[in-house]
């Protein structure tokens, strides 16, 4: 015969009670009886019961004194309080402390059974309830940190228990990852972790009664439980840890009920965490494919920059030799002359020192007079500076032209070297000027050497041009003082250069932006200039086999990680 519930008879009479304990085993039911409400407080504190029915009028403690002991030790009891003195008062009174229903004695056993079956039901559906309840909250979260907070308190709610333990297994490792319901160090980890090999081993849900738990409990002082439910997780055919609850000896053993509704929570737990497992892989091949892209936008659109900047410098570079010789030559012409002028005027000097008409009058040829000597010493010197400014800025078009043709180079990567990428970084911020460097707060090295396999010059270039980019001045910041962190470290077997600037705030554009060629006013703010030093810097990191790549978090600023080709494992 199947069990349909375990009830506890409560009455002060012999009679009543074995008669009740009959009618209601001949039903199906699993009845254990107690003389009075103490008694009936001992059996409760020792075994789970789903129902009880007590009579009003006991010695001792009464029906609703009783009634209260028992919901307050197990709030899912459902009691059924029996009277020979009905009325609507005790009813009232009853149901308030939470009474199922009352019943009028002398018993009715086919009422009663009634009772009891529809108590039975509204017991097992709050259960339901309660179970679709945690089983749907955590089906609905995806992310690995929320449910793994998420597990423990809904497994204590669903279990009513002292203590709860999940612990998930650590990827190529026998070892788990173990979370508690406080940070308290109890229950141990010792009890804990042979707990979960214990079902690991078996395959199977355990319940663990008083007599076997010795075998399991820690020594550890203070770890006194007596009680504990034990579920293996598993989805898919993948072990992804245990579930442990835990129940000290002043608490009720766990029922065969109880590991039953633990059973389907642990299911779905484990289909949650699969699930979690597959959105964190998805989240991440999303977050590669979103790199990706990017480092994809930023080739595409350098290789179009590169194809105009190709144009241009084919087409000026030939008149920009032709007009540059032409200024070479200029230049020395103005040399030549200002020798003469020099000499012209010394030579004036000496004719006027003679003394002589003749000479007067030859000396005012070679160099005049007053202010048309003035004029002439004017015009020689503005001469002269009209070609260097000319050439000044045929070498800065020279420095474009020459900035185009790398951008737009196939040519394959400088020769690869072994280089300290410590010794690298140190260099750079000692090349930055003064002004620059105040926004630097903190450089961390890598303790350990960190090499990569690059060309060193490509490097040091490239993390100047980052570094001078960051601590520019003219950035627009949340804050004047210096916030830049740099840090070398490693990160798998690749080294890497990690920039964090948590002033700096760009919108998506401006930071998806960051390395393409740039116009920007100089230092004074009269010219604008274009910039192709960060373009450059990420093609040649990205030639030598580096990845590139900016973040932005909220109240983290700017992060700008490269990751370098590594010599060999870490």
């Amino acid at each position: 015969m199947t069990i349909r519930a375990a009830v506890l008879v409560i009455d002060d009479e012999p009679g009543i009670r074995d008669m009740l304990m009959y009618e209601l085993s001949q039903e199906g039911f699993d009845v254990e009886t107690a003389e009075n409400g103490l008694a009936a407080v001992e059996a409760v504190k020792r075994r789970k019961f789903d129902l009880a029915v007590t009579d009003l009028k006991m010695p001792g403690m009464d029906g609703v004194q009783t009634l209260e002991a028992l919901r307050a030790l197990d709030p899912d009891i459902e009691v059924i309080v029996a009277t020979g003195y009905a009325s609507v008062e005790t009813a009232v009174a009853c149901m308030k402390r939470g009474a199922y229903d009352y019943i009028q004695k002398p018993y009715d056993p086919a009422e009663l059974t009634l009772l009891l079956e529809r108590a039975s039901q509204k017991n097992h559906l709050q259960s339901v309830v309660a179970l679709y309840e945690a089983s749907r909250a955590l089906l609905a979260t995806l992310k690995h940190s929320d449910l793994v907070r998420l597990v423990v308190t809904q497994a204590q709610r669903v279990l009513r228990a002292d203590d709860i333990g999940l612990l998930l297994n650590r990827a190529d490792s026998k070892d788990f990852d173990i979370h508690r319901m406080t940070e308290a160090s109890l229950p141990s980890a010792e009890l804990l972790t042979e707990l979960a090999r214990r079902v690991s081993a078996s395959g199977t849900a355990l319940r663990l009664p008083s007599p076997m738990m010795p075998m399991v409990t820690s020594s550890r002082e203070g770890d006194s439980y007596a009680f504990a439910l034990v579920y293996p997780l598993v989805a898919r055919d993948r072990h992804l840890g245990a579930l442990v609850a835990l129940r000290r000896s002043h608490s009720q053993e766990f029922s065969v009920s109880e590991l039953q509704r633990g059973t389907v929570f642990a299911s779905q737990l484990a289909v949650s965490l699969d699930n979690a497992r597959l959105y964190d892989e998805l989240a991440q091949k999303i977050s590669e494919l979103m790199a990706t892209r990017e480092q994809l936008v930023h080739t595409e659109k350098l290789a179009l920059a590169g194809k105009l900047a190709g144009a241009v410098a084919h087409e000026v570079n030939n008149p920009l030799a032709y007009v540059w010789a032409n200024l070479d030559a200029l230049r020395n012409y103005s040399t030549v002359m200002g020798d003469l002028w020099l000499s012209a005027k010394g030579a004036a000097q000496y004719l006027r020192s003679l003394g002589t008409p003749e000479a007067q009058v030859h000396a005012l040829g070679l160099a005049g007079e007053g202010q048309d000597a003035s004029r002439k010493d004017r015009l020689v010197q503005e001469i002269a500076e009209v070609i260097d400014e000319t050439l000044d800025g045929v070498k800065r078009i020279a420095e474009l032209v020459a900035g185009f043709s790398n951008l737009a180079s196939s040519r394959e990567a400088a020769f690869p070297e072994q280089v300290d990428v410590n010794d690298v970084l140190r260099e750079c911020v000692e090349a930055l000027p003064g002004q620059e460097r105040q926004h630097l707060r903190q450089l961390s090295i890598e303790a350990q050497p960190c090499t990569a396999l690059l060309s060193r010059e490509d490097l040091r270039s490239a993390l100047l041009n980052l570094l001078a980019f960051l601590c520019a001045p003219d950035r627009q910041r949340t804050q004047s003082q210096g916030a830049l962190r740099v840090r070398t470290t490693w990160e798998g077997t690749q080294p890497a250069v990690i920039f964090q600037d948590e002033t700096l705030t760009l919108t998506e554009a401006e930071r998806h932006g960051i390395f393409d060629p740039r116009v920007e006013l100089d230092r004074e703010g009269r010219t604008m200039r274009l910039n192709l030093a960060l373009a450059l810097s990420y093609q040649v990191l990205r030639r030598g086999g580096a990845e590139v790549s900016t973040a932005q978090e909220p109240g983290q600023g700017l992060t700008l990680r490269v990751l370098l080709p590594p010599v060999g494992g870490k």
